[in-house]
């Protein structure tokens, strides 16, 4: 592929051209139940060299058979040095339920042009214009405001241009289109490779930024997302996992889960990545192995708007995670603890450190860990305590494989008999933990402890 992609209008080598014709494609469509206009990206401050990230979300639902709209904008920053972040959300959901003719969100037709009316200032999100007002293609002017849950207030100004094509989830075998949530037809593509210049403001900090790493990414579907789930989104969860390598690949990890069935991983699930210039080469694959060497408590500091639980919730922290058809085997180191973001439901999202391997060669990145799926059950707890218990450090080989397994035993326990369960591990668990290092049992305790809590309640986990 050479430069002719960075043209208007733009029709991709993939996807269906009536769903995939740019710029037309971020426009607004009425007739649509759902959008999502996501960017995140990397940036250093000019003078200070401090990494910042930032990552903005602005959703347009047309619900109740489309006679409403609804819509609401999500900003973060993030200070790696600090090991601090602030999000802000705002929302326009009519109430009483009625027709109105003046929303927060103004979208325009034709290309991206999107202005959000928050109360913390004036949100846009627009193709960028030359000297004779056409739109210059694939390049966008962003400003963001808002006040984070500290009560500092954030300003985000940047310019964007992107030096890569968009790219299809799936690869050309989906074409962009795929199962999300329940709808059998979901469309998405990313778009990365991005350059950003501007300037950044939060709280006392104020200073010039840019960067060359960043992130869009854009979902639509005729229906809402809410379609085949109820009212607390407890149907479905997913995560999202990011990355973007020093090598020239940017990868995209997608998981979807069936809460009530066990949490069963269905479609889409799997990666999508695209290669380093000139060629841009797709690939993707479904074959993904996952797992989680550490979990954190959500503190809950930041809270949904519906929030399946008041009780213990528990997300994965690091992941390590493999796709052997693209020789990837890496690991993610969090910037933060516990990013969480006032959407409808529980939702983490922050940038993360990877390291491991890309098409079975040493490969360092960065990249976006997206977590809606909290650990409430006590066999979701009893898991991670399985899989914590598998990864500490300093154990006795016979004493790792034990509590796993006594762990293992209980997640079994939980799904037929909670009071055989909280037996199981007062009994079998607990007495594992004397005479282990205090690190790893102070890491099990806490967990222990919830687990125990879950297992007496007598409230039904939805």
């Amino acid at each position: 592929m050479n430069g002719d992609w960075k043209r208007y209008p733009y029709v991709p080598g993939w996807g269906d051209p009536a769903w995939f014709r740019f710029p037309d494609v971020d426009g607004y469509r009425e007739d649509l139940g759902m959008a999502t206009y996501f960017v995140d990206g990397f940036l250093r401050g000019r003078t200070s060299g401090r990494e910042y990230a930032f990552m903005t979300i602005v959703t347009d639902m047309h619900v109740v058979a489309k006679r409403l709209r609804a819509s609401f904008y999500t900003f973060a920053l993030y200070d790696r040095a600090r090991r601090r972040y602030g999000t802000y959300t705002d929302y326009d959901f009519p109430a009483p339920l009625r027709w109105r003719s003046r929303y927060k969100l103004e979208a325009g037709r034709g290309h991206l042009a999107l202005r959000y009316a928050a109360p913390a200032g004036p949100v846009r999100w627009e193709n960028a214009r030359d000297g004779d007002g056409a739109l210059r293609p694939f390049a966008w002017s962003i400003e963001l405001r808002g006040k984070d849950h500290h009560g500092d207030p954030m300003l985000l100004d940047l310019e964007v241009d992107a030096v890569r094509p968009p790219a299809p989830l799936g690869g050309r075998a989906l074409g962009g289109e795929m199962m999300f949530l329940g709808l059998p037809s979901t469309f998405s593509y990313f778009q990365s490779g991005l350059r950003m210049r501007g300037r950044l403001g939060w709280g006392e900090i104020g200073e010039e930024v840019e960067g060359e790493v960043g992130w869009i990414d854009r979902q639509w579907a005729v229906h809402d997302f809410s379609r085949h789930q109820d009212r607390r989104s407890a149907r479905y969860r997913n995560e999202w996992r990011v990355m973007q390598f020093t090598n020239g690949w940017d990868m995209s990890c997608f998981h979807q889960y069936l809460r009530p069935a066990r949490n069963a991983v269905v479609p889409w699930t799997g990666m999508s990545a695209q290669g380093p210039a000139p060629a841009f080469e797709i690939r993707a694959t479904t074959r993904i192995e996952l797992d989680f060497p550490e979990f954190i408590r959500s503190p809950g500091v930041v809270r949904g708007r519906e929030m399946l639980t008041d009780g213990p919730r528990w997300f994965p922290y690091r992941y390590h995670l493999r796709a052997p058809e693209l020789g990837v085997d890496v690991t993610a180191e969090p910037w933060v603890d516990a990013p969480a973001h006032a959407l409808p439901i529980e939702y983490w999202t922050g940038p993360v450190r990877i390291t491991g391997r890309v098409f079975d060669a040493p490969a360092t990145g960065v990249g976006f860990d997206e977590r809606s799926r909290p650990w409430i059950h006590g066999f979701e707890i009893a898991e991670a305590v399985r899989r914590t218990a598998q990864h500490l450090p300093d154990l006795e080989p016979e004493t790792r494989q034990m509590l796993a397994y006594r762990a293992w035993e209980t997640e079994a326990l939980a799904l037929r008999d909670r009071d055989a369960a909280r037996a199981h591990v007062t009994r079998h668990v607990v007495p594992l933990l004397s005479g282990i290092p205090a690190a790893a049992r102070e890491r099990l305790e806490g967990m222990l402890q919830d687990l125990v809590t879950v297992l007496s309640s007598r409230r039904r986990l939805p």
